[in-house]
């Protein structure tokens, strides 16, 4: 039994098991670089501000005749630098210099009719003089042969003939009046006419001079599909040009970052067409609404809250302009980047 006891005290103590710290060891780990990612998010979320959901944009200007006609000639090519000014294309003129050309005929023609119906009213005054001239003397006749009459010195078939006589020339006077009076409403009609035909003279010249399409803006020809001989139609786009001088970004932040941002914010931009390089701009304002759902013709901007089938938070538009807008590598719709410290 000594022996036995003796035995089994020397036997070893069977193995103890590994601890709870090393048996999740990894587990731990994980959930220590997790809460540590986490608190460097939010901590860094509070003192930068970051979007890659941002794009470059400018104004597209786009060309529509004001006269309806067949294109002549086209002076730019696809993708050209233009300046404010320059020839874009030609409607064929040749119609409208006709048109000018027959407003002027016109013209010619209604003023020939005004120098004669005033030709006419300058002989209806000398009418209506040698008129009141008659009817003085008829009436000095008749009141001399009235008086006569009166002492028995004139017969009553005397007074009764320069009584006709009195109002024949009452008569014509009246009719020379009316005459005048008439002469001259057709000579101001006639000038009304002329004034109107130089009026359509007028259109007329606007118009040809609406064959010359040129840019109102200094730019780059965008996505040119005009060639010689098709027709155009008054107020179609038919040339599209992007404005040279209006760059700039439209960044879209959550709605905590964008509703502290304010005009005149420092930013660093960064964009896709020209990579590792920064560029300074500020922040112009920030959008006071979006569109919940995306319709046509809507004035209200729609930002997707959704990418690759990812809810995300509603976000805002900040408009950014830039510091130096470079002179080459910008792009309308590209991609950019936007960071600030707040």
């Amino acid at each position: 039994m000594p022996q036995a006891a003796t035995k089994a005290a020397r036997a070893p103590a069977p193995p103890r098991g590994p601890s709870i710290w090393r048996r999740y060891s990894r587990l731990w780990i994980a959930a220590g670089v997790i809460v540590f990612g986490t608190a460097v998010y939010f901590a860094g979320a509070a003192v930068f501000a970051y979007t890659s959901d941002a794009y470059v944009r400018s104004d597209l200007v786009a060309i529509a005749p004001e006269v309806s006609g067949i294109i002549k000639s086209v002076a730019v090519v696809d993708n050209q630098r233009v300046t404010a000014g320059d020839p874009l294309a030609t409607i064929d003129p040749r119609p409208f210099q006709l048109q000018v050309d027959q407003k002027q005929q016109q013209i010619a023609s209604l003023e020939a009719v005004v120098a004669v119906k005033s030709q006419t009213q300058a002989g209806d005054a000398a009418n209506l003089d040698a008129a009141q001239a008659a009817l003085r003397l008829a009436q000095q006749q008749y009141d001399r042969v009235k008086s006569l009459t009166g002492v028995q010195y004139a017969s009553q078939e005397q007074l009764d003939q320069v009584t006709n006589e009195l109002r024949r020339a009452q008569d014509e006077v009246s009719a020379r009046q009316n005459q005048a009076e008439v002469d001259a409403l057709e000579v101001t009609e006639a000038k009304a006419q002329v004034a109107v035909a130089r009026a359509e003279l007028a259109i007329a010249q606007y118009n040809l001079s609406r064959t010359q399409l040129t840019a109102p803006v200094a730019g780059y020809v965008n996505n040119l599909t005009l060639r010689p001989g098709a027709y155009a139609r008054a107020g179609e786009p038919l040339i599209g040009i992007i404005d040279g001088s209006q760059w700039r970004v439209i960044a879209n932040f959550k709605e905590d970052v964008a509703a502290s941002v304010a005009p005149g914010q420092r930013v660093r931009i960064w964009f896709d067409s020209d990579p590792w390089r920064l560029h300074a701009g500020h922040v112009q304002g920030v959008g006071r609404g979006i569109a919940r759902e995306q319709t046509p013709d809507q004035l209200l901007p729609y930002v997707a809250p959704t990418t690759d089938w990812i809810r995300l938070r509603r976000r805002l538009q900040v408009t950014i302009l830039l510091d130096d807008p470079p002179q080459q590598g910008l792009y309308m719709g590209a991609d950019a980047r936007v960071f600030f410290w707040r």
